[in-house]
């Protein structure tokens, strides 16, 4: 391993996010769900039907981030495009155009840098069109994306970004948009079937986007979304209709025809919101979803939800990350050690069991921090440091995602 991949790999671990060079080199944290999830990418390349989706569980700060990472390189290594979110106060779950429209600007493919599809619109044309799937209106929820797709072919510099971003899922008067397809296609736009309404048709952009992919030569779109245990601090309706959205796209009930793999990763603190007694009515919020999805009946199903609640809790599908063991550890912290040496160009002489215990029982993620804290005050001439976990401080959400947009692959 050379110096500058060796500071890549800690710099990223300092940061507490992984990246595509630490999830390569640090063999100790690879898992038995890369087969998982190798045969379920295998199944939607191989044509051979749409893999339902998976939970990743695990407590805060075992590695559930660390096998998104993964994931993301196992799916972009076999051709597929990839997207990567973590929820927040802002984009909560609650409103699938919002979901849409973070999952389509963060899209990334093989063998590019650059995030959405703008580069790869850039290599068609509207000649390439006919003969398509894209060109079947009847298969959408909506055909508006898929006609604005068409008119953006015939568009270029202002007005073509401007029906880029309605592809992204932005928004734009009809009147608009009936002008700019006019002025630019020769014709009226199409009949459509009622009005489009983002917050009613957002399925729409999923599978024209789904759509797209496969017509750009990939073999699927992978959509990974961290930290879904944020959903717990919604409203009792707001909660109804992120887990309705994930019921869709974790594809619980093997309806899906999109080629979209769908994995999350959860803390296993919603458990607790969702098995025990919670409020005035002491019901877990499970069942509370589920008669709350009978009460409203007006889009959301009872059935749907029993269904995701049951099948976000089976291990055998939606599996929990265990902690590792003092061995186990031992070997991740031993090779963090040796690429600390490489990277500064030193031999470190780490007592690591010292280490693991100073500090305890906390997470995986904690012993690292922990660690590299040892080794740079080592590399500095304390001998004698002791690492605290009180002193350990790791990255906001929102300096996060701005350290994966700027991520530089080795």
């Amino acid at each position: 391993m050379n110096p500058t991949l060796a500071t890549q790999i800690i710099e990223s671990l300092r940061a507490g996010i992984p990246t595509r060079a630490s999830t390569l080199n640090l063999k100790s944290m690879r898992n038995r769900l890369h087969e998982q999830f190798n045969q379920d990418l295998s199944q939607l390349s191989e044509g051979r039907g749409i893999p339902q989706g998976r939970l990743i569980w695990g407590k805060y700060g075992q590695g559930k981030t660390h096998e998104l990472t993964c994931l993301e390189h196992l799916a972009l290594d076999q051709g597929f495009a990839v997207s990567r979110i973590t929820l927040n106060r802002q984009l909560s779950g609650q409103r699938l155009d919002h979901l849409y429209s973070k999952l389509a600007a963060f899209i990334r493919t093989p063998q590019s840098r650059l995030l959405g599809i703008r580069h790869i619109l850039d290599q068609k044309s509207s000649a390439d069109l006919p003969h398509t799937l894209i060109q079947n209106f009847d298969r959408y929820t909506h055909p508006l994306p898929a006609i604005i797709l068409e008119a953006y072919f015939h568009t270029s510099s202002e007005e073509q970004e401007l029906l880029y971003n309605l592809l992204l899922g932005g928004q734009m008067p009809i009147s608009e948009i009936r002008k700019i397809y006019k002025r630019t296609v020769g014709s009226s736009l199409p009949p459509l079937p009622g009005n489009f309404v983002r917050t009613r048709h957002s399925q729409a952009y999923f599978e024209l986007m789904a759509d797209i992919l496969i017509w750009c030569e990939y073999r699927g779109w992978v959509i990974l979304i961290d930290e879904i245990e944020l959903i717990a601090r919604l409203g009792t309706v707001g909660r109804l209709k992120a887990y309705h959205h994930l019921h869709w796209l974790l594809n619980c009930g093997g309806e899906q025809t999109l080629p979209i793999y769908t994995v999350g990763a959860v803390a296993t603190s919603l458990l607790d919101l969702w098995q025990n007694p919670q409020g005035r009515n002491q019901l877990p919020d499970q069942s509370r979803m589920c008669e709350l999805a009978k009460e409203r009946n007006n889009g959301y199903s009872e059935a749907k939800m029993r269904t995701f609640f049951t099948y976000a809790q089976d291990e055998r599908i939606c599996p929990f990350i265990e902690p590792m063991n003092r061995q186990q550890l031992k070997e991740l912290l031993s090779e963090i050690t040796a690429i600390h040496g490489i990277s500064y160009g030193w031999q470190p002489e780490i007592d690591i069991d010292r280490v693991i215990n100073a500090i305890g029982n906390d997470p995986v993620r904690t012993h690292i921090r922990g660690l590299l804290e040892t080794l740079d005050m080592q590399y500095l001439g304390d001998r004698e440091f002791v690492p605290r976990t009180s002193t350990l401080t790791e990255l906001s959400t929102e300096e996060q995602e701005s350290y994966f947009q700027e991520e530089v692959e080795p």
